[in-house]
């Protein structure tokens, strides 16, 4: 449905010349966009538009007040975006006291009374839209299934849901860790954000910068002030999804946090307080992290208030059916056929709740009118040799780098370079470095040899290493294979 509005609302932002329309809220977040590509998430992080004039329609005298809404028109002066962009006009609507319209043309020299007034009430069109929309999106799916597992994880859901204490959520990969985290926030009554954060995802050089924020300066690239995550969760939810993926340095600073409130933004001195839930998640064995010196004890133990282990799927096959008709408009209308439901159950779903959905949706794309037990094998058949494939892939890899060593290149290009542009995972690296451990009878001196580094090297290595995250725990170290 928003994509028709959308639609229809753009072309006739184009019949009046519009090259790009932009809305966004107070707080700086860009809510819609359409006309260019942007990156970014908020006005600060993105660019493809002019925020000076964003800033001066909210700060300078260069707005005017007009029927219960602000403009600014007429641009007297060009900055370097306006420049870069070729803009010829530009301006800002307010929409309602939380939300704004921005629009400029390259080609339009000036945007008359009657645009603005069209502007506006299309402005107003799509802001409404979005606000339903993401109150749509808030209405969860109840989870699904009768088994004793699932009637449990229902009653922990409704107990801990109103209470602001930290939250462990364990399980296998695919079980539903995240889903699980916003029904809690859902059912909390917070009229704060949930907000998600893909630790795996975020280098550690910029996680405690995603976390708490920076101040302009902090560091090369800091080119503005920039909130972290947990005021963006201010009086909601932050969910830290695979929480063992936080280095044990910054873990320290997280603890704090938790314990206290209380936060500092890198580059900045001053304290500051607020009230955010943590929810944590991860699929590892915490105890075991805790014994390869991977996770701090004392923050295990302040996560683990409160604790909801989801169980696999295939613990709880009984189960099945509920989810399948639950998850049905994946199958695109198609009917249910022949010994269907015999290989859904006979499967193990070693992907659980994520894979049984990653079926569903490609049987629905089936072009059939309706789905045997034959399709649905096939696709898992086709899947299971994808894994096999990654798997040795993953191998061959690692294998690949190691021979990079023997060939004489150094573990600054092998390792450091793909590692911080994210095409190594924090994993394979470790894995890797175990391999070396083994090699140099665990000492990380010798080591220096076997990645082609320097004695003068040493501290450069070990403080990458730490800062990182990046050295091996004993399972990595006990399951390297010569």
């Amino acid at each position: 449905m928003f994509e028709i509005i959308e639609n229809k609302v753009w072309n006739l932002f184009k019949k009046r010349k519009v090259s790009f329309a932009m809305i966004y809220d107070i707080d700086g977040n860009i809510l819609w966009h359409k006309g260019r590509n942007i990156k970014g998430r908020t006005i600060n992080d993105a660019d493809g538009f002019s925020k000076t004039y964003i800033r001066n329609a909210l700060v300078t005298g260069r707005i005017r007040k007009k029927g219960g809404f602000i403009i600014s028109v007429n641009i007297d002066n060009t900055t370097n975006s306006i420049n870069y962009l070729f803009l010829k006009s530009l301006l800002v609507n307010q929409i309602n006291d939380d939300c704004f319209l921005y629009i400029d043309s390259k080609c339009a020299d000036s945007f008359s009374p009657t645009d603005c007034e069209i502007f506006m009430v299309l402005g107003e069109i799509l802001q409404d839209t979005l606000r339903q929309t993401r109150n749509k999106e808030t209405d969860k799916d109840e989870i699904a299934g009768t088994s004793d597992a699932i009637k449990e994880t229902r009653k922990l859901i409704a107990s801990y849901a109103k209470s602001g204490e930290p939250l462990l959520i364990t399980g296998e990969t695919g079980t539903g860790k995240t889903y699980i985290a916003e029904l809690i926030h859902l059912y909390s009554g917070k009229k704060g954000k949930f907000v998600a954060i893909n630790t795996p995802g975020i280098p550690d050089s910029l996680f405690e910068s995603e976390l708490f924020g920076h101040k302009k300066g902090a560091f090369t690239n800091a080119a503005y002030d920039k909130k972290g995550l947990v005021e963006e969760a201010a009086g909601g939810t932050l969910l830290i999804d695979e929480i063992t993926e936080v280095s044990v340095a910054l873990q320290a600073k997280l603890l704090r946090f938790i314990e206290t409130g209380k936060y500092t933004r890198l580059g900045e001195s001053v304290e500051r307080e607020i009230d955010t839930r943590i929810i944590a998640a991860t699929n590892r064995d915490l105890p075991k992290a805790i014994e390869g010196n991977e996770f701090r004890e004392d923050l295990y133990y302040r996560l683990n208030v409160f604790e909801i282990e989801l169980p696999p799927l295939r613990v709880r096959k009984q189960d099945l059916e509920a989810l399948v008709r639950q998850k049905i408009k994946y199958l695109n209308g198609k009917k249910i056929g022949d010994e269907f439901w015999q290989v859904i159950y006979n499967y193990e779903w070693p992907g659980n709740v994520r894979e049984l959905i990653s079926v569903l949706k490609r049987a629905g794309f089936l072009e059939k009118d309706m789905v045997t037990g034959k399709d649905i094998q096939g696709i898992i058949n086709g899947s299971f040799r994808n894994r096999n494939n990654k798997t040795k892939t993953g191998t061959d890899e690692n294998n690949q780098l190691w021979n990079d060593f023997k060939t004489g290149k150094n573990f600054w290009e092998v390792v450091k370079k793909p590692f911080l542009s994210r095409d190594l995972k924090r994993s394979e690296v470790k894995a890797l470095i175990a391999r070396g451990l083994v090699e140099s009878g665990g000492r990380y001196k010798e080591l220096l040899e076997v990645f082609n580094l320097k004695e003068t090297d040493y501290h450069r290595f070990m403080r990458f290493l730490r800062e990182q995250g990046l050295k091996p725990g004993k399972k990595y170290r006990d399951s390297v294979i010569l």
